[in-house]
């Protein structure tokens, strides 16, 4: 077990996954602004720090669970 404070720290990496209809694009909009917005720093050996995965299948709801179905606006 490692004691870590990520005010205190930088991060390795940050995985972003998306289900549906998602387009690269969009993809590319969400990682500018978690950027610019600098709340996040990385380490300086992994220059990317992202890691995205898209999978074109769309959530599907399971009867009687609680999960809720979004859709894109």
């Amino acid at each position: 077990m490692v004691k870590c404070n990520p005010r205190n720290g930088k991060y390795m990496a940050c995985c972003l996954l998306y289900r549906g209809d998602v387009v690269p694009k969009d993809v590319n909009s969400a990682i500018s602004v978690i950027k610019t917005k600098g709340a996040i720093q990385f380490v300086d050996w992994c220059p990317t720090g992202f890691k995205v995965g898209i999978n074109s299948q769309p959530p599907i709801a399971i009867p009687g669970l609680k999960f809720f179905h979004f859709l894109k606006i």
